[in-house]
């Protein structure tokens, strides 16, 4: 077997495909330690800086093992780099045929006996968009959602998703051409299977079956495992829920009108209690009313409950063909029923292990009410790194002060192998960091006023070419609002238009600048002279006043730890670090980071901070930009 060191040699395989291909010393101590873990079934963390190359310094190893991997990333667009680009490119350079499936969760996909029923019970005209779905449902090949050319409708994709609340699995007579369990075979022969960490870490709380067994898991963009995982352990219950839940149930039971009525009641007194509290997130705790609230729709879910396990054969709306179809199909309905239940069961109960908290829905300006524990370390200590070979750990920023501890105690890792590989690009030339004077401070209620030129001078010295990313909404429309007539560049605001269609206009538009809040933070990768200028609020914090993070530092500090310095700060120091990848993605890219927040250059958390970006030359004022941008 051909070594490592010749592999991504200037004479190997990827130096006679890939143009302009240099061997990166980072690249080769990743691919090397990779291996040593997936040989040794040993974890690995690995924080590989922009232009290292990490894509193939763990898919050559993790290929060349033999063995069952499952590669889980982030974001929709390094998934499609991987099975589009980077795995056919290590194929080829191995000589080894990799048999690899994309699987996603089963919302994705189509159903094939929904769609039938729902075509054979055409009781009214399809809307335009259903008509689409269900022209393209005759012949798609997959079933994937993704091939459709257009958005539908999330109300009328439900109505033909294959969800696992009405899946009845063998009993169904499209069982054996379904498109979700012929994707879920395939992925059992593969090699290697790619997913997203929503349905890796689904498949963790679950407690399996989603995936195939496998001996190694990669994860990258592991930066945002601790959300993932969170959110698969996440209960909630919402209008919306609730809401859905009656649609299944009434797909095939007759169910009387009163739990309908009872329910929708139920639904608008416990959101009338939580709207008494201000605030878009709060702890359950805080809102004495939402208990008598809750209780009432337990005992009209408790009602339902009774009623489906009495009534549910006389209220089939369809003869089955077999009674084990119908007993399955009552299991289904009151494990939904009782998953609501259960949220309300959670948040009474109080677990010291666990949070409850309201949240306002952006969709319908109601509530929900979300149940998790605040700490993943145990769950992912016991499901993933004790019962997997090898776990593979990567991103661009995992280290806080050069130490993977804040990564070890959010996720549980007890042994691991570590490397910081070294980035091949020249930060010192190619970008400069400007840090704002002291007096601009976002806790001030100036400081939209004192940044709001800065901004405007960053953009007038960058020419534009600029993303100005902001922690809140409630920001961005501050600053935004200043200096918007002041500019004379095309600009752009989130929200304007669909994501990819932002990114699109920006990599295709001169001198364009836009403004934009979390989704832009990571996961953006504009090469050249397009992106010139990254322009960052402030010193990115978890909020404080969010439960989640009041619990977790409460739990720090129950240990004897302080939660600022072992939570907050690693937090926004990895955060920081993501904004700040935005800017440099190759060789040839030169720009400006600018972080409007004076405490960074006057605090101690600040300079602890500042000392874990990448080495970019610190200007003081923003005339040196001048000969810089003249280059």
């Amino acid at each position: 077997m051909e070594t490592l060191e010749s592999l991504f040699g200037e004479n190997g395989p990827f130096a006679q495909t890939l143009a302009g291909y240099e061997p990166r010393p980072g690249q080769l101590q990743m691919a090397q330690l990779v291996e040593r873990g997936i040989l040794e079934g040993v974890h690995t963390i690995v924080e590989a800086g922009t232009g290292v190359g990490k894509s193939l310094a763990y898919l050559v190893p993790a290929i060349r093992s033999g063995k069952k991997i499952v590669l889980s990333t982030g974001t929709i667009a390094l998934q499609e780099q991987l099975v589009h680009k980077d795995i056919p490119l290590v194929e080829s350079a191995l000589g080894m045929p990799v048999r690899v499936t994309l699987l996603k969760g089963r919302s994705h996909y189509l159903c094939r006996q929904k769609l039938e029923l729902m075509r054979s019970d055409r009781l009214i005209a399809p809307s335009q968009s259903m008509q689409r779905m269900w022209d393209w449902g005759a012949s798609t090949p997959s079933g994937d959602r993704a091939e459709l050319r257009f958005q539908p409708p999330a109300h009328e994709w439900e109505q033909l998703d294959a969800d696992a609340d009405e899946c009845v699995g063998e009993f169904c007579r499209h069982f054996r051409d379904c498109f979700f369990f012929t994707k879920r075979d395939e992925a059992k022969y593969a090699d290697l299977v790619v997913v997203n960490h929503a349905l890796f870490f689904l498949d963790l709380a679950s407690g399996g079956g989603l995936l195939p067994a496998y001996d190694v898991a990669v994860l990258d963009e592991a930066h945002q495992c601790e959300r993932w995982a969170t959110d698969a352990l996440t209960a909630v219950l919402s209008g919306a829920t609730v809401g859905r839940m009656l649609r299944k149930l009434h797909r095939f039971y007759e169910l009387p009108s009163s739990f309908d009525s009872e329910l929708d009641a139920g639904v608008r007194g416990l959101v009338s209690a939580l709207a008494r509290v201000p605030g878009d997130r709060y702890p359950i705790a805080a809102n004495d009313a939402a208990w008598p609230a809750l209780e009432s729709l337990r005992e009209t879910l408790y009602r339902l409950e009774n009623w489906l396990y009495a009534n549910w054969h006389d209220a089939l709306k369809r003869r089955l063909e077999n009674e084990a179809e119908g007993e399955r199909r009552r299991d289904l309905a009151l494990r939904n029923v009782l998953a609501h239940e259960a949220v309300i069961d959670r948040v009474e109960a109080g677990m010291p292990e666990t949070i409850a908290w309201v949240e306002r829905t952006d969709s319908d300006g109601g509530y929900c009410v979300k149940c998790a524990p605040h700490e993943i370390a145990e769950f992912l200590r016991a499901t993933l790194f004790a019962r997997t070979h090898s776990v593979v750990l990567t991103s661009a920023t995992l280290s806080t002060d050069e130490s993977f501890g804040f990564t070890r105690r959010t996720l549980g890792i007890d042994d691991a192998q570590e490397l910081i590989a070294p980035s091949p690009f020249d930060y010192a030339n190619q970008a400069r960091l400007f840090i704002a004077p002291v007096d601009v401070n976002p806790k001030s209620s100036e400081f939209a006023r004192r940044a709001a030129p800065l901004v405007e001078e960053c953009l007038d010295r960058s020419g534009g070419r600029a993303f100005v990313l902001f922690t809140s909404h409630a920001r961005l429309r501050e600053v935004y609002a200043l200096v918007r007539e002041r500019l004379a560049y095309p600009v752009r605001l989130q929200g304007e238009m669909p994501r990819l269609y932002l990114l699109e206009w920006f990599r295709q538009t001169p001198g364009a600048v836009l403004f934009a809040t979390a989704t832009f933070w990571e996961g953006i990768d504009v090469v050249g002279d397009a992106l010139s200028c990254v322009i960052i609020d402030r010193l990115p914090f978890p909020s404080p006043s969010d439960p989640l993070v009041m619990a977790r530092v409460r739990a720090l500090e129950a240990r004897g730890l302080d939660g600022f310095e072992h939570y907050m700060i690693p937090a926004a120091t990895v955060r920081l670090k993501q904004g700040f990848g935005r800017l440099i993605r190759s060789r040839s890219d030169r720009g400006l980071v600018a972080l409007l927040d004076g405490r960074a250059a006057s605090t101690r958390y600040g300079a602890t901070i500042l000392a874990t970006l990448p080495p970019a030359t610190r200007i003081e004022h923003l005339d040196d930009l001048d000969p810089f941008f003249e280059r």
